[in-house]
């Protein structure tokens, strides 16, 4: 069965065509699709020259979005299965096989995402995607008040991370990042697009998602499938985040409903340090952990006091060294992190915090 890869490059002519290489050289027969959404005869010549000669270039008149962009390349293959692919995404040897393994297997499956990393050494683990909902929005403005709501809120995001980093075998999903996830043609509907135009940027991938389970299908992970995600948090982008969630809550929870409203009445009242009041300093030189966390530890990092979305490194031995490379992908934030225990029997009373302060000007971290 045939399967088409898409990527939508934005004035990042070097990235893409290495994402574009990886796909390419672990899946004979793969079909390339790149768009360049960037209107700029340049970058566009650069893009050609760089890319491989096996990719197809199509040229967007103007910047349509990623939604957009990823449509016209879609309805320009006419491949059983869809391979979505960001240009800071490398493709390890085998990942597209084994996914389109997997949904050959199962029919029922509408699409499957890979296991992501960080980095290249495939230390640090990506989370698993969330699914968008009032209520969710609701229970985190009440954990960001509430230090009893938030120790719970966060312990059951810990067991939904730790499940999702540990697991062996494929593991249903509610949602699926778009970054790296393939997609079952004919579980888009035949008159549908990929993704629905009113999405610019951010958000399209849950509105994918939440579509493919009203049809029936399910989601999943694929552990055995990897790819390394150069994730990086980008604050200055959340303008078209909130942008994406405005058009995704008003398709899919209509009109202002009770748990927006509770969210609304929460989010002007003063935040708390939620999970506690002081944190630990994480030596330069690396910290030794107790004897019982030995067989196995979990640190994990993340922008929000919550530690939800996070990053996870799963270790073992008496030492964690200074995650140094981990943090300079938080452009300057402040980034809390936790470690403790990774067994299941792991106390939120039973494992240590941290608050860094990410200097992303001078490349330093400082622990505060």
């Amino acid at each position: 069965m045939s399967c088409s890869a898409i990527l939508v490059n934005f004035h990042g002519a070097a990235d893409t065509a290495a994402a574009a290489r990886s796909a390419i050289e672990g899946t004979p027969g793969l079909e390339v699709l790149v768009v360049d959404n960037s209107a700029d005869d340049v970058e566009f010549n650069s893009l050609k020259q760089l890319l491989p000669s096996e990719a197809r270039l199509l040229r967007a008149s103007h910047n349509l979005g990623f939604g957009r962009a990823c449509n016209l390349a879609f309805n320009a293959s006419d491949a059983d299965f869809v391979f979505l692919v960001n240009p800071d995404v490398k493709i390890l040897p085998g990942c597209i096989s084994s996914l389109i393994a997997e949904l050959q297997r199962d029919c029922r499956i509408g699409a499957v995402a890979p296991r992501q990393y960080l980095d290249d050494a495939c230390q640090w683990l990506l989370p698993p995607s969330w699914f968008p909902t009032a209520m969710r929005a609701w229970a985190t403005e009440v954990a960001l008040k509430d230090r009893v709501h938030a120790r719970r809120l966060s312990r059951a995001l810990r067991a939904e991370s730790s499940r999702y980093w540990t697991a062996s075998q494929a593991l249903v999903q509610r949602a699926l990042s778009g970054g790296a996830m393939l997609i079952r043609r004919s579980a888009i509907g035949p008159s549908d697009e990929l993704f629905d135009p009113r999405f610019f940027m951010y958000f399209e991938d849950s509105d994918l998602c939440a579509r493919l389970k009203r049809s029936g299908y399910l989601l999943e992970m694929l552990p055995r499938a990897e790819a390394v995600h150069r994730w990086r948090n980008q604050p200055h982008k959340a303008a078209l985040m909130a942008d994406g969630a405005a058009v995704y809550f008003d398709k899919h929870q209509g009109a202002t409903n009770r748990w927006q409203e509770k969210s609304a009445r929460m989010a002007p009242l003063p935040s708390l340090r939620p999970l506690l009041e002081e944190y630990r300093i994480f030596p330069c030189e690396g910290l030794v952990v107790p004897k019982e966390w030995e067989s196995g530890w979990l640190l994990e990092l993340s922008p929000s006091p919550l530690l939800s979305p996070s990053i996870g490194r799963l270790g073992a031995g008496s030492r964690v060294d200074f995650p140094h490379e981990a943090l300079a992908n938080f452009e300057g934030a402040i980034v809390f992190g936790r470690l403790g225990l990774a067994a299941s029997s792991w106390s939120q009373d039973n494992c240590w915090y941290f608050e860094f302060n990410v200097d992303a000007q001078f490349g330093k971290v400082c622990d505060k």
